[in-house]
């Protein structure tokens, strides 16, 4: 929507900051508003609900915003969808009600005996089997944070120390990565990524520190080898593959079939890699493990889950699962990682990734790969990242839990014994 109606700089952080935070709040806000109203939520027409949330939230927690505009708006905005006359006096009338009972309102969110988490009830209960019921509040809270904005430094245009100079240069403060070598954390920036410095010259790209390290997992990089990103999406992480084999003059290649992601992942090698043409095949894994005759010497898999790894980033994410989604996710990423393997040279590396921290998609699916290819063996991740990531790894497997500097991954390194 933000790409389809440009707004100016406040206004898109406002935007932003609202939908974000709704998101994240949505829970305390429905509780708030189910004591203020006698008819069940789920009856409302979901864009009064949608209308009472946004401006509720902006009232509960947001300081700048006054609470008169607050009301106006969200009365504006049922106007506008030219719902009845009826419901523009209901959307007023809840909404003046709540500043009237602001402190009495917040005073709902703060009983110890029924901690709110803003997470569906059914995902905190997985979570609390499986990590402890205090990892899990941790983990809801940290999810309920805003991210940090971490940029992976190209090192094939530019240093990080260069970079950082530059950005310094325009006033805009940063400080180094905790486990990447080349990334960098954006202190207090909330302008559009594209108004950086050097973003047209390629020198960076915006990805989490846990992003950054999969491809890591593929080194050592063999002299003139051959590496392929199995599930490229827009290229993130090809990119830093590129950067990893420069000094291996190594050939990285990639498979998309998204049709959307792939003209965004056009887009993004010619800003980050001008010089170079990666090959990509345009279509599902499946189809190029058969069409390809080429083996190669590592492959990443970065499969698609459900993303409770990152909810953090994609609030929403945590709203649209279903216990049932995870199952079906296994299914589809044995498939995948199967067709992987085939493409794998004898003695190669395959890396397996998923930004979930459901066992489902993570440890179930390498005992069943590992179960059916007897040729093929999970190694420790531990000598394929620096020191300070060291910490991340358990039982063999790459896998940190949503916290402030890093993002929740599942990663397993898997090698092919075949000769």
């Amino acid at each position: 929507m933000l790409a389809e109606n440009p707004l100016e700089s406040n206004d898109r952080q406002l935007a932003v900051n609202i939908i974000y935070g709704l998101l994240r709040n949505r829970e305390s806000l429905d509780i708030m508003l189910q004591y203020l109203c006698s008819q069940p939520l789920k009856k409302f027409h979901p864009f009064i609900l949608q209308a009472l949330r946004v401006g509720l939230y902006q009232i509960m927690f947001l300081d700048r915003i006054p609470e008169s505009a607050a009301v106006n708006e969200s009365v504006k905005a049922v106007k506008a969808a030219r719902l009845p006359k009826r419901l523009h006096g209901f959307v007023n009338g809840v909404l003046r009600n709540s500043i009237r009972k602001k402190e009495e309102l917040l005073a709902l969110l703060e009983d110890p005996a029924q901690p709110i988490r803003n997470h569906p009830h059914w995902l905190v209960e997985r979570w609390e089997k499986q990590y402890g019921k205090e990892e899990a509040t941790r983990i809801c809270r940290q999810n309920n944070e805003q991210a940090v904005i971490s940029l992976q430094v190209n090192s094939c245009a530019t240093d990080r120390e260069s970079f950082r100079k530059l950005l310094a240069k325009n006033e805009i403060h940063t400080r180094h990565g905790d486990y990447c070598d080349d990334a960098l954390i954006l202190e207090d920036f909330h302008g559009a990524i594209q108004e950086l410095p050097g973003f047209d010259e390629g020198y960076f790209q915006v990805q989490d520190q846990g992003a950054q390290l999969l491809a890591h997992l593929l080194g050592p990089m063999t002299q003139n080898g051959d590496y392929l990103d199995a599930c490229a999406g827009i290229g993130g992480k090809t990119s830093v593959l590129i950067q990893l084999a420069e000094h291996a003059q190594a050939c990285v290649s990639a498979v998309e079939p998204d049709k959307a992601r792939l003209e965004k992942f056009k887009e993004n090698m010619a800003r980050l890699h001008p010089s170079l043409n990666v090959p990509i095949f345009p279509g599902c894994l499946q189809d190029f493990a058969i069409s390809s005759s080429k083996r190669f010497h590592g492959i990443l898999l970065d499969a698609p889950c459900s993303g409770t790894g990152v909810t953090r980033r994609h609030p929403d994410i945590r709203w649209n699962r279903r216990i049932e989604d995870f199952k079906h996710y296994q299914k589809t990423q044995l498939e995948l990682l199967q067709s992987a393997a085939k493409l794998l040279a004898p003695n190669g590396i395959l890396v397996y990734a998923t930004c979930s921290l459901e066992a489902e998609e993570n440890e179930q699916v390498i005992k069943h790969f590992l179960n059916r290819n007897s040729d093929f063996s999970l190694e420790n991740c531990t000598a394929s990242l620096t020191s300070k990531a060291h910490t991340f790894i358990t039982n063999k497997y790459f896998a940190p839990l949503p916290g402030p500097a890093i993002d929740g991954f599942f990663c397993a390194r898997l090698r092919n014994k075949g000769f």
